[in-house]
């Protein structure tokens, strides 16, 4: 809807990478005028930059920023409530562990607002085998998730990081939306000979 509004208000619209994980969509905007850039130096005077729901890391946004060009912000607000923890939850004593896709483009803004000791790891069996540069039990440790994560696989980590750090602090911050999906989708499959799942190849959301 935001990039709607704006491409309809005239303005000369890009957005930071896809607006989202659906081919049809992208394509549909771009028939409308809507560019998608990679970085924001591509991005030029008079543009109307917006950020997906995925956000960005402080370094993007600074950057977008000197452009001096207009900043639509469409994180989700998910996303931002990590970006928040991260920012304020993290010093430089503590351990922050993200539960996620190491490459993602969400997880790598989340990351950016973290201070100290900090790691994206996607697997228990990574979680079992990282240690921080001191590996000490009574370490205050921040553990979060991406919003699209593995349902299963944060209840295992959960588990295993109460286990190893005595002051570990836990967030649950994977998105309503996705838990309720991933739950659904284990009810139909008890009761299915196949579960067919639509969605973009590239999403999160979708494996």
């Amino acid at each position: 809807e935001l990039v709607e509004q704006a491409a309809n208000a005239g303005k000369q619209v890009c957005t930071l990478g896809p607006i989202i994980h659906n081919r049809h969509a992208v394509a549909h905007f771009e028939e409308m005028g809507v560019r998608v850039i990679d970085s924001p130096e591509e991005a030029g005077e008079g543009d109307t930059v917006i950020i997906r729901s995925h956000g960005v890391s402080r370094d993007v946004y600074q950057r977008l920023e000197s452009r001096g060009v207009e900043i639509i912000d469409a994180t989700c607000p998910f996303v931002k409530r990590i970006h928040k923890i991260a920012a304020e939850e993290t010093t430089d004593d503590t351990g922050f562990i993200l539960l996620g896709t190491p490459t993602h483009p969400e997880v790598l803004g989340i990351m950016s607002y973290a201070h100290g000791e900090k790691a994206a790891l996607s697997t228990k069996a990574e979680l079992e085998s990282f240690c921080f540069a001191q590996n000490d039990e009574q370490k205050n440790v921040i553990l979060a998730a991406q919003t699209t994560q593995n349902l299963q696989e944060w209840k295992i980590c959960k588990k295993f990081i109460k286990k190893r750090f005595t002051n570990a602090k836990i967030f649950d911050t994977i998105c309503s939306v996705t838990e309720n999906r991933q739950n659904e989708a284990v009810e139909l499959a008890k009761i299915s000979d196949a579960v067919i799942v639509i969605g973009g190849k590239t999403s999160s959301n979708t494996k």
